[in-house]
């Protein structure tokens, strides 16, 4: 429920003058306890020309502040939910981060070579994330890992004079929106830009602007910084994308490794 906000400081409320990002002024705000006297929520009044608008404003005020909560107690603090209120109609809007459905626990064989592992958990820390950056950068990992391992190949491959291997980079985002099968509109809608563009296209356009920016905090370059809400949307479009590569990346591998299986115990032929 939208008023069951929570957190893991205790207090009873903080008054708080933010000051705009954008100007002089400064914006009054309220962080108000839930019923179990824990930090929940932050309210605050702003004039803008739109919802998106106001969202950003008040996103980009009040962030750095949690930032310095977060740092001073040296706890969590993330958001969860935005509720925004249009004051002369009432009309509002909801934007939450949602765990997501139950979905049926699989059933699967075999054992797992090492090289997979760190792939399965770096695509499992992006699920289990909040936060669209480590999201991104999670799902960028996997590309990265994935490609490591075939330059590895490729070049044993030439030292023992075997078939190359299949480029991972080589697949390609499908060419039109509904053959993405399992997905939300708005998820679809993020690939628009990227449909029919290979995995490596894809890895190549984003290393600068999502991966290098959000690695790094180097002064004078490119950053994505937590705080910024136009940070955060390039992050949270980019996302559905990346995740679909690595996906895409890790049930190769899977293939692979059971086409190997699979060829190890085949009897040999008379």
């Amino acid at each position: 429920m939208l008023g069951a906000g929570d957190s893991l400081l205790e207090g009873s409320g903080l008054h708080m003058d933010l000051p705009s990002p954008d100007g002089p002024s400064r914006y009054s705000a309220r962080v108000i306890p839930n019923s179990h006297g824990r930090l929940a929520q932050v309210r605050l009044t702003l004039t803008a020309g739109s919802f998106s608008l106001g969202e950003k404003e008040a996103f980009d005020a009040v962030m750095p502040v949690l930032s310095r909560l977060a740092f001073e107690a040296d706890t969590p603090v993330e958001v969860t939910a935005v509720l925004l209120t249009e004051q002369a109609t009432q009309v509002r809007r909801l934007g939450a981060t949602l765990v997501g459905a139950v979905q049926p626990a699989p059933v699967f064989a075999g054992d797992l070579v090492p090289e997979l592992r760190p792939l399965l958990a770096a695509y499992r820390e992006g699920l289990n994330s909040n936060s669209p950056m480590y999201q991104a950068l999670s799902y960028y990992k996997v590309m990265e890992g994935v490609a490591a391992y075939h330059t590895q190949r490729v070049r044993a491959a030439a030292r023992n004079k075997t078939p190359v291997p299949a480029d991972p980079l080589a697949g390609h985002i499908p060419d039109a929106p509904e053959q993405l099968a399992g997905m939300t509109e708005w998820a679809r809608a993020n690939f628009a830009p990227h449909l029919g563009k290979s995995f490596g296209e894809i890895r190549e356009a984003v290393k600068g602007t999502i991966r290098d920016a959000i690695a790094h905090l180097t002064p004078g370059r490119d950053l994505r910084i937590a705080d910024y809400s136009a940070d955060i949307r390039a992050c949270r479009d980019i996302t559905p994308v990346l995740r679909y590569i690595a996906r895409e990346m890790i049930r190769g591998e899977l293939e692979s490794l059971v086409d190997s299986s699979s060829s190890a115990s085949a009897p040999p032929e008379a």
